[in-house]
Protein backbone atom coordinates (compact mmCIF):
# COMPACT_ATOMS: atom_id res chain seq x y z
CA UNK A 1 0.00 0.00 0.00
CA UNK A 2 1.10 3.60 -0.61
CA UNK A 3 -0.40 7.00 -0.14
CA UNK A 4 -1.64 8.76 -3.29
CA UNK A 5 -1.55 12.36 -4.28
CA UNK A 6 -4.21 13.38 -1.79
CA UNK A 7 -3.40 13.22 1.86
CA UNK A 8 -4.91 10.15 3.49
CA UNK A 9 -6.00 8.56 0.21
CA UNK A 10 -4.80 4.97 -0.25
CA UNK A 11 -4.00 3.40 -3.61
CA UNK A 12 -3.24 -0.27 -4.10
CA UNK A 13 0.09 -1.08 -5.83
CA UNK A 14 0.56 -3.17 -8.93
CA UNK A 15 2.64 -6.36 -9.03
CA UNK A 16 5.86 -4.42 -9.65
CA UNK A 17 5.23 -1.98 -6.81
CA UNK A 18 6.83 -2.64 -3.44
CA UNK A 19 6.48 0.46 -1.26
CA UNK A 20 6.38 0.41 2.53
CA UNK A 21 3.34 2.35 3.82
CA UNK A 22 4.09 5.56 5.71
CA UNK A 23 1.88 7.21 8.29
CA UNK A 24 1.01 10.84 8.37
CA UNK A 25 2.95 13.09 10.71
CA UNK A 26 -0.07 13.58 12.96
CA UNK A 27 -0.61 9.84 13.39
CA UNK A 28 3.07 9.26 14.15
CA UNK A 29 3.09 12.01 16.76
CA UNK A 30 -0.04 10.68 18.41
CA UNK A 31 1.25 7.09 18.58
CA UNK A 32 4.63 8.26 19.85
CA UNK A 33 2.92 10.27 22.59
CA UNK A 34 0.75 7.32 23.60
CA UNK A 35 3.71 4.91 23.72
CA UNK A 36 5.67 7.41 25.83
CA UNK A 37 2.78 7.76 28.26
CA UNK A 38 2.40 3.99 28.60
CA UNK A 39 6.11 3.45 29.19
CA UNK A 40 6.13 6.16 31.86
CA UNK A 41 3.11 4.55 33.53
CA UNK A 42 4.71 1.10 33.51
CA UNK A 43 8.08 2.14 34.90
CA UNK A 44 7.12 4.92 37.30
CA UNK A 45 3.68 3.99 38.60
CA UNK A 46 3.69 2.54 42.10
CA UNK A 47 0.81 1.04 43.99
CA UNK A 48 -1.40 3.89 45.30
CA UNK A 49 -1.94 4.29 49.04
CA UNK A 50 -5.07 3.15 50.83
CA UNK A 51 -6.53 6.66 50.81
CA UNK A 52 -6.30 7.13 47.07
CA UNK A 53 -8.96 9.57 45.96
CA UNK A 54 -9.59 8.46 42.38
CA UNK A 55 -9.06 4.85 41.26
CA UNK A 56 -9.67 5.88 37.66
CA UNK A 57 -7.02 8.56 37.73
CA UNK A 58 -4.45 6.64 39.76
CA UNK A 59 -5.08 2.90 39.66
CA UNK A 60 -5.70 2.30 35.98
CA UNK A 61 -2.42 3.81 34.89
CA UNK A 62 -0.85 0.64 36.30
CA UNK A 63 -0.72 -1.95 33.52
CA UNK A 64 -2.75 -5.13 33.69
CA UNK A 65 0.47 -7.15 33.77
CA UNK A 66 3.35 -5.49 35.55
CA UNK A 67 6.91 -6.19 34.33
CA UNK A 68 7.58 -8.65 37.16
CA UNK A 69 4.34 -10.54 36.47
CA UNK A 70 4.82 -11.53 32.85
CA UNK A 71 3.20 -14.78 31.85
CA UNK A 72 6.54 -16.42 31.29
CA UNK A 73 7.59 -15.84 34.91
CA UNK A 74 4.93 -17.90 36.62
CA UNK A 75 5.40 -18.39 40.36
CA UNK A 76 6.75 -21.83 41.17
CA UNK A 77 4.19 -22.42 43.90
CA UNK A 78 1.34 -22.05 41.43
CA UNK A 79 2.87 -24.52 38.99
CA UNK A 80 3.49 -27.03 41.77
CA UNK A 81 -0.11 -26.86 42.97
CA UNK A 82 -1.63 -27.06 39.51
CA UNK A 83 -2.49 -30.49 38.14
CA UNK A 84 -3.90 -30.51 34.63
CA UNK A 85 -6.11 -33.56 34.28
CA UNK A 86 -6.78 -32.71 30.63
CA UNK A 87 -3.14 -32.68 29.50
CA UNK A 88 -2.21 -36.15 28.26
CA UNK A 89 -1.40 -38.02 25.06
CA UNK A 90 -4.68 -39.52 23.92
CA UNK A 91 -2.96 -41.61 21.23
CA UNK A 92 -1.52 -43.86 23.93
CA UNK A 93 -5.00 -44.85 25.07
CA UNK A 94 -5.35 -47.26 22.15
CA UNK A 95 -2.15 -49.18 22.89
CA UNK A 96 -0.70 -51.16 25.76
CA UNK A 97 1.27 -48.07 26.77
CA UNK A 98 -1.80 -47.13 28.79
CA UNK A 99 -0.65 -49.56 31.51
CA UNK A 100 2.40 -47.38 32.11
CA UNK A 101 0.38 -44.19 32.62
CA UNK A 102 0.01 -44.29 36.39
CA UNK A 103 0.08 -40.65 37.52
CA UNK A 104 -3.41 -39.25 37.84
CA UNK A 105 -5.22 -42.52 37.09
CA UNK A 106 -7.79 -44.27 39.26
CA UNK A 107 -5.35 -46.99 40.32
CA UNK A 108 -3.08 -44.72 42.37
CA UNK A 109 -5.79 -44.00 44.97
CA UNK A 110 -5.19 -45.38 48.42
CA UNK A 111 -8.86 -45.99 49.20
CA UNK A 112 -9.25 -48.32 46.21
CA UNK A 113 -6.44 -50.63 47.25
CA UNK A 114 -7.44 -50.48 50.89
CA UNK A 115 -10.90 -51.84 50.01
CA UNK A 116 -9.29 -54.50 47.81
CA UNK A 117 -6.95 -55.53 50.61
CA UNK A 118 -9.88 -55.84 53.01
CA UNK A 119 -11.69 -58.03 50.48
CA UNK A 120 -8.66 -60.34 50.12
CA UNK A 121 -8.30 -60.56 53.89
CA UNK A 122 -12.00 -61.43 54.20
CA UNK A 123 -11.68 -64.15 51.55
CA UNK A 124 -8.68 -65.72 53.28
CA UNK A 125 -10.50 -65.64 56.63
CA UNK A 126 -13.55 -67.38 55.15
CA UNK A 127 -11.33 -69.98 53.48
CA UNK A 128 -9.59 -70.80 56.77
CA UNK A 129 -12.94 -71.13 58.54
CA UNK A 130 -14.26 -73.46 55.82
CA UNK A 131 -11.21 -75.70 56.16
CA UNK A 132 -11.89 -76.29 59.86
CA UNK A 133 -15.66 -76.79 59.54
CA UNK A 134 -16.57 -80.51 59.43
CA UNK A 135 -18.18 -81.89 56.26
CA UNK A 136 -17.87 -78.57 54.44
CA UNK A 137 -16.33 -80.40 51.47
CA UNK A 138 -19.79 -81.80 50.67
CA UNK A 139 -20.99 -78.34 49.54
CA UNK A 140 -21.18 -77.97 45.74
CA UNK A 141 -18.85 -75.16 44.57
CA UNK A 142 -21.14 -74.37 41.61
CA UNK A 143 -23.91 -73.14 43.92
CA UNK A 144 -21.55 -71.03 45.98
CA UNK A 145 -20.17 -69.30 42.89
CA UNK A 146 -23.58 -67.84 42.07
CA UNK A 147 -23.89 -66.09 45.44
CA UNK A 148 -21.47 -63.29 44.75
CA UNK A 149 -22.23 -62.60 41.10
CA UNK A 150 -25.96 -61.81 41.12
CA UNK A 151 -25.36 -58.09 41.86
CA UNK A 152 -22.64 -57.53 39.26
CA UNK A 153 -24.90 -56.64 36.35
CA UNK A 154 -27.16 -54.40 38.45
CA UNK A 155 -24.25 -52.52 40.02
CA UNK A 156 -22.55 -52.09 36.65
CA UNK A 157 -25.71 -50.55 35.17
CA UNK A 158 -26.12 -48.06 38.03
CA UNK A 159 -22.45 -47.08 37.90
CA UNK A 160 -22.77 -46.40 34.18
CA UNK A 161 -25.60 -43.94 34.80
CA UNK A 162 -23.74 -42.23 37.64
CA UNK A 163 -20.54 -41.90 35.60
CA UNK A 164 -22.43 -40.39 32.66
CA UNK A 165 -24.10 -37.87 34.98
CA UNK A 166 -20.75 -36.97 36.58
CA UNK A 167 -19.10 -36.35 33.21
CA UNK A 168 -21.96 -34.10 32.11
CA UNK A 169 -21.60 -32.19 35.36
CA UNK A 170 -17.84 -31.79 34.79
CA UNK A 171 -18.28 -30.47 31.25
CA UNK A 172 -20.99 -28.05 32.35
CA UNK A 173 -18.73 -26.70 35.09
CA UNK A 174 -15.84 -26.21 32.65
CA UNK A 175 -18.13 -24.56 30.10
CA UNK A 176 -19.51 -22.14 32.69
CA UNK A 177 -16.01 -21.15 33.83
CA UNK A 178 -14.86 -20.62 30.25
CA UNK A 179 -17.96 -18.50 29.57
CA UNK A 180 -16.82 -16.16 32.34
CA UNK A 181 -13.40 -15.80 30.75
CA UNK A 182 -14.93 -15.28 27.30
CA UNK A 183 -17.12 -12.52 28.75
CA UNK A 184 -13.99 -10.69 29.92
CA UNK A 185 -12.48 -11.00 26.44
CA UNK A 186 -15.70 -9.84 24.78
CA UNK A 187 -15.93 -6.81 27.05
CA UNK A 188 -12.40 -5.76 26.13
CA UNK A 189 -13.17 -6.24 22.43
CA UNK A 190 -16.23 -4.01 22.71
CA UNK A 191 -14.20 -1.29 24.40
CA UNK A 192 -11.51 -1.48 21.70
CA UNK A 193 -14.14 -1.24 18.96
CA UNK A 194 -15.69 1.83 20.59
CA UNK A 195 -12.34 3.51 21.18
CA UNK A 196 -12.74 3.81 24.94
CA UNK A 197 -9.84 5.38 26.77
CA UNK A 198 -7.11 3.13 28.04
CA UNK A 199 -7.92 3.86 31.69
CA UNK A 200 -11.53 2.78 31.31
CA UNK A 201 -10.70 -0.32 29.25
CA UNK A 202 -8.02 -1.40 31.73
CA UNK A 203 -10.41 -0.97 34.63
CA UNK A 204 -13.08 -3.17 33.00
CA UNK A 205 -10.53 -5.83 32.09
CA UNK A 206 -9.02 -5.75 35.56
CA UNK A 207 -12.41 -6.17 37.23
CA UNK A 208 -13.22 -9.15 35.02
CA UNK A 209 -9.85 -10.75 35.68
CA UNK A 210 -10.17 -10.09 39.39
CA UNK A 211 -13.59 -11.75 39.40
CA UNK A 212 -12.21 -14.87 37.71
CA UNK A 213 -9.27 -15.10 40.14
CA UNK A 214 -11.49 -14.67 43.20
CA UNK A 215 -13.89 -17.34 41.94
CA UNK A 216 -11.01 -19.75 41.30
CA UNK A 217 -9.48 -19.23 44.74
CA UNK A 218 -12.85 -19.38 46.49
CA UNK A 219 -13.78 -22.70 44.91
CA UNK A 220 -10.47 -24.26 45.89
CA UNK A 221 -10.79 -22.93 49.43
CA UNK A 222 -14.17 -24.67 49.71
CA UNK A 223 -12.64 -27.83 48.30
CA UNK A 224 -9.76 -27.86 50.79
CA UNK A 225 -11.71 -26.83 53.86
CA UNK A 226 -15.03 -28.46 53.13
CA UNK A 227 -18.32 -26.59 52.98
CA UNK A 228 -19.18 -25.50 56.53
CA UNK A 229 -22.64 -25.58 58.03
CA UNK A 230 -24.67 -22.44 58.70
CA UNK A 231 -23.38 -21.94 62.24
CA UNK A 232 -19.73 -22.33 61.31
CA UNK A 233 -20.19 -20.14 58.25
CA UNK A 234 -21.68 -17.35 60.35
CA UNK A 235 -18.72 -17.39 62.76
CA UNK A 236 -15.94 -17.78 60.19
CA UNK A 237 -17.12 -15.75 57.18
CA UNK A 238 -14.81 -12.85 58.01
CA UNK A 239 -11.86 -15.21 58.53
CA UNK A 240 -12.56 -16.93 55.21
CA UNK A 241 -12.75 -13.57 53.45
CA UNK A 242 -9.41 -12.59 54.95
CA UNK A 243 -7.83 -15.85 53.81
CA UNK A 244 -9.31 -15.36 50.35
CA UNK A 245 -7.70 -11.98 49.87
CA UNK A 246 -4.42 -13.11 51.38
CA UNK A 247 -4.34 -15.97 48.91
CA UNK A 248 -5.08 -13.54 46.06
CA UNK A 249 -2.22 -11.25 47.09
CA UNK A 250 0.10 -14.23 47.24
CA UNK A 251 -0.90 -15.78 43.92
CA UNK A 252 -1.73 -12.69 41.86
CA UNK A 253 -0.48 -9.51 43.56
CA UNK A 254 -1.25 -6.04 42.29
CA UNK A 255 -4.65 -6.90 40.83
CA UNK A 256 -6.82 -4.93 43.28
CA UNK A 257 -6.45 -1.47 44.78
CA UNK A 258 -6.53 -1.06 48.58
CA UNK A 259 -9.69 1.05 48.48
CA UNK A 260 -11.45 -1.56 46.33
CA UNK A 261 -10.23 -4.37 48.55
CA UNK A 262 -11.65 -2.65 51.62
CA UNK A 263 -15.10 -2.49 50.02
CA UNK A 264 -15.08 -6.01 48.58
CA UNK A 265 -13.92 -7.71 51.79
CA UNK A 266 -17.26 -6.89 53.40
CA UNK A 267 -19.07 -9.35 51.12
CA UNK A 268 -18.74 -13.11 50.78
CA UNK A 269 -19.35 -13.43 47.03
CA UNK A 270 -17.23 -10.49 45.93
CA UNK A 271 -16.33 -12.26 42.68
CA UNK A 272 -19.97 -11.93 41.55
CA UNK A 273 -20.54 -8.44 42.97
CA UNK A 274 -17.63 -7.12 40.93
CA UNK A 275 -19.84 -7.30 37.87
CA UNK A 276 -22.21 -4.88 39.60
CA UNK A 277 -19.37 -2.36 39.48
CA UNK A 278 -18.84 -3.21 35.82
CA UNK A 279 -22.51 -2.61 35.04
CA UNK A 280 -22.47 0.68 36.96
CA UNK A 281 -19.33 1.81 35.17
CA UNK A 282 -20.87 0.94 31.81
CA UNK A 283 -23.90 3.06 32.68
CA UNK A 284 -21.73 6.01 33.71
CA UNK A 285 -19.73 5.75 30.50
CA UNK A 286 -22.98 5.81 28.51
CA UNK A 287 -24.10 8.95 30.34
CA UNK A 288 -20.72 10.59 29.75
CA UNK A 289 -20.89 9.87 26.04
CA UNK A 290 -17.89 7.49 26.03
CA UNK A 291 -20.01 4.67 24.60
CA UNK A 292 -23.39 4.70 22.81
CA UNK A 293 -26.34 5.83 24.98
CA UNK A 294 -28.56 3.51 26.96
CA UNK A 295 -31.40 3.21 24.41
CA UNK A 296 -28.96 2.01 21.72
CA UNK A 297 -28.54 -1.67 20.73
CA UNK A 298 -24.79 -1.44 21.42
CA UNK A 299 -25.42 -0.60 25.07
CA UNK A 300 -27.79 -3.57 25.35
CA UNK A 301 -25.17 -5.85 23.83
CA UNK A 302 -22.59 -4.70 26.37
CA UNK A 303 -25.02 -5.35 29.22
CA UNK A 304 -25.67 -8.83 27.79
CA UNK A 305 -21.96 -9.54 28.25
CA UNK A 306 -22.25 -8.48 31.90
CA UNK A 307 -25.29 -10.71 32.40
CA UNK A 308 -23.51 -13.63 30.72
CA UNK A 309 -20.55 -13.28 33.08
CA UNK A 310 -22.77 -13.05 36.15
CA UNK A 311 -24.83 -16.05 35.04
CA UNK A 312 -21.73 -18.15 34.41
CA UNK A 313 -20.49 -17.41 37.94
CA UNK A 314 -23.81 -18.53 39.40
CA UNK A 315 -23.69 -21.71 37.31
CA UNK A 316 -20.19 -22.60 38.49
CA UNK A 317 -21.11 -22.02 42.13
CA UNK A 318 -24.32 -24.02 41.80
CA UNK A 319 -22.56 -26.96 40.17
CA UNK A 320 -19.92 -26.88 42.90
CA UNK A 321 -22.25 -26.55 45.89
CA UNK A 322 -25.25 -28.64 44.78
CA UNK A 323 -24.18 -32.26 44.65
CA UNK A 324 -26.15 -35.32 43.69
CA UNK A 325 -28.75 -36.31 46.34
CA UNK A 326 -27.22 -38.09 49.31
CA UNK A 327 -29.75 -40.92 49.20
CA UNK A 328 -28.74 -41.75 45.62
CA UNK A 329 -24.97 -41.63 46.07
CA UNK A 330 -25.10 -43.38 49.45
CA UNK A 331 -27.27 -46.22 48.14
CA UNK A 332 -25.03 -46.68 45.13
CA UNK A 333 -21.91 -46.77 47.31
CA UNK A 334 -23.55 -49.30 49.65
CA UNK A 335 -24.45 -51.52 46.70
CA UNK A 336 -20.89 -51.41 45.39
CA UNK A 337 -19.37 -52.28 48.76
CA UNK A 338 -21.97 -54.97 49.53
CA UNK A 339 -21.27 -56.51 46.15
CA UNK A 340 -17.57 -56.45 46.96
CA UNK A 341 -18.15 -58.14 50.33
CA UNK A 342 -20.44 -60.84 48.92
CA UNK A 343 -17.98 -61.62 46.15
CA UNK A 344 -15.14 -61.82 48.68
CA UNK A 345 -17.14 -64.24 50.83
CA UNK A 346 -18.03 -66.32 47.77
CA UNK A 347 -14.41 -66.54 46.68
CA UNK A 348 -13.37 -67.50 50.21
CA UNK A 349 -15.93 -70.34 50.24
CA UNK A 350 -14.77 -71.66 46.89
CA UNK A 351 -11.11 -71.38 47.97
CA UNK A 352 -11.75 -73.27 51.21
CA UNK A 353 -13.73 -76.02 49.45
CA UNK A 354 -11.00 -76.37 46.83
CA UNK A 355 -8.36 -76.74 49.54
CA UNK A 356 -10.44 -79.44 51.25
CA UNK A 357 -10.89 -81.32 47.99
CA UNK A 358 -7.15 -81.35 47.38
CA UNK A 359 -5.80 -82.14 50.84
CA UNK A 360 -8.85 -83.18 52.83
CA UNK A 361 -9.53 -86.78 51.74
CA UNK A 362 -5.88 -87.87 51.47
CA UNK A 363 -6.27 -89.30 47.96
CA UNK A 364 -3.76 -88.72 45.17
CA UNK A 365 -5.24 -86.45 42.52
CA UNK A 366 -4.45 -86.65 38.84
CA UNK A 367 -3.31 -83.82 36.62
CA UNK A 368 -6.87 -83.43 35.35
CA UNK A 369 -8.15 -82.84 38.86
CA UNK A 370 -5.46 -80.25 39.56
CA UNK A 371 -6.26 -78.48 36.30
CA UNK A 372 -9.97 -78.36 37.09
CA UNK A 373 -9.32 -76.97 40.57
CA UNK A 374 -6.92 -74.30 39.31
CA UNK A 375 -9.26 -73.30 36.48
CA UNK A 376 -12.20 -73.04 38.88
CA UNK A 377 -10.19 -70.90 41.29
CA UNK A 378 -8.97 -68.61 38.51
CA UNK A 379 -12.44 -68.11 37.08
CA UNK A 380 -13.89 -67.43 40.52
CA UNK A 381 -11.06 -65.00 41.25
CA UNK A 382 -11.86 -63.03 38.08
CA UNK A 383 -15.58 -62.91 38.81
CA UNK A 384 -15.36 -62.31 42.57
CA UNK A 385 -12.23 -60.15 42.96
CA UNK A 386 -11.31 -58.46 39.66
CA UNK A 387 -14.85 -57.40 38.69
CA UNK A 388 -15.58 -55.76 42.09
CA UNK A 389 -12.22 -54.00 41.83
CA UNK A 390 -13.30 -52.49 38.52
CA UNK A 391 -16.60 -51.40 40.04
CA UNK A 392 -14.77 -49.73 42.91
CA UNK A 393 -12.57 -47.93 40.38
CA UNK A 394 -15.64 -46.72 38.48
CA UNK A 395 -17.18 -45.45 41.72
CA UNK A 396 -13.94 -43.63 42.54
CA UNK A 397 -13.82 -42.04 39.08
CA UNK A 398 -17.48 -40.99 39.23
CA UNK A 399 -17.09 -39.32 42.62
CA UNK A 400 -13.90 -37.51 41.54
CA UNK A 401 -15.37 -36.27 38.28
CA UNK A 402 -18.59 -35.11 39.99
CA UNK A 403 -16.54 -32.60 42.05
CA UNK A 404 -14.04 -30.93 39.69
CA UNK A 405 -12.80 -28.48 42.34
CA UNK A 406 -12.48 -31.00 45.19
CA UNK A 407 -10.37 -33.91 43.97
CA UNK A 408 -6.92 -33.50 42.49
CA UNK A 409 -7.32 -36.22 39.86
CA UNK A 410 -10.22 -34.49 38.06
CA UNK A 411 -9.48 -30.87 38.89
CA UNK A 412 -10.26 -28.26 36.27
CA UNK A 413 -7.03 -26.57 35.03
CA UNK A 414 -8.33 -23.15 36.01
CA UNK A 415 -4.89 -21.61 36.42
CA UNK A 416 -4.03 -22.49 32.83
CA UNK A 417 -7.24 -20.82 31.69
CA UNK A 418 -6.49 -17.70 33.75
CA UNK A 419 -2.97 -17.58 32.41
CA UNK A 420 -4.32 -17.73 28.87
CA UNK A 421 -6.85 -14.99 29.67
CA UNK A 422 -4.17 -12.61 30.90
CA UNK A 423 -2.11 -13.26 27.81
CA UNK A 424 -5.08 -12.63 25.52
CA UNK A 425 -5.95 -9.38 27.29
CA UNK A 426 -2.36 -8.16 27.09
CA UNK A 427 -2.00 -8.99 23.40
CA UNK A 428 -5.38 -7.53 22.47
CA UNK A 429 -4.59 -4.29 24.30
CA UNK A 430 -1.27 -3.91 22.48
CA UNK A 431 -2.76 -4.56 19.05
CA UNK A 432 -5.76 -2.33 19.73
CA UNK A 433 -3.53 0.59 20.68
CA UNK A 434 -1.38 0.22 17.57
CA UNK A 435 -3.49 -0.33 14.44
CA UNK A 436 -1.34 -0.77 11.32
CA UNK A 437 -2.93 1.52 8.68
CA UNK A 438 -5.68 3.51 10.40
CA UNK A 439 -6.30 5.67 13.41
CA UNK A 440 -7.77 4.27 16.58
CA UNK A 441 -11.57 4.54 16.73
CA UNK A 442 -13.12 6.99 19.13
CA UNK A 443 -16.84 7.16 19.79
CA UNK A 444 -16.68 10.22 22.02
CA UNK A 445 -15.97 13.37 20.05
CA UNK A 446 -13.16 15.47 21.45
Amino acid sequence: LKFGSKEGAISYPTESTSVIPQRSVAVQRRNTSELLQRSIAVTAMATPPAGAASPVALGERQPLLSPDQKLGATPTSLLDDEWDSTHYDITKMTSWAVFGMVTGCAWDNYSLWRCTGCAILLSCTVAVIIVFIPHSSLVAPEKVEKMGTFLNVFVGLLLGFFLSSSMNRWYRCVSAFLELLDAVRSMQMQMIALGVTQERANMLSRYGLLSAWLLHISLHMDANDGIPDETAEAHHSSANAKRLWQSLERKRPGLVLPSEKELLMKHDESYALLWTWVASLIGRMAQNGEIPPMPSPTYGRILNIVQLAYGSIRDVRALHLIKAPFIYVHTLAILVHVNNILNAIGFGLVLGIAVLQVIGDGTVHTKSTWANVCCSLFMQFCFSMVAPLLYLALLEVSVCVAQPFTYQDAKIPAFKFLKGLEGDLKNAAELGDNPPYWDKPCFKTK
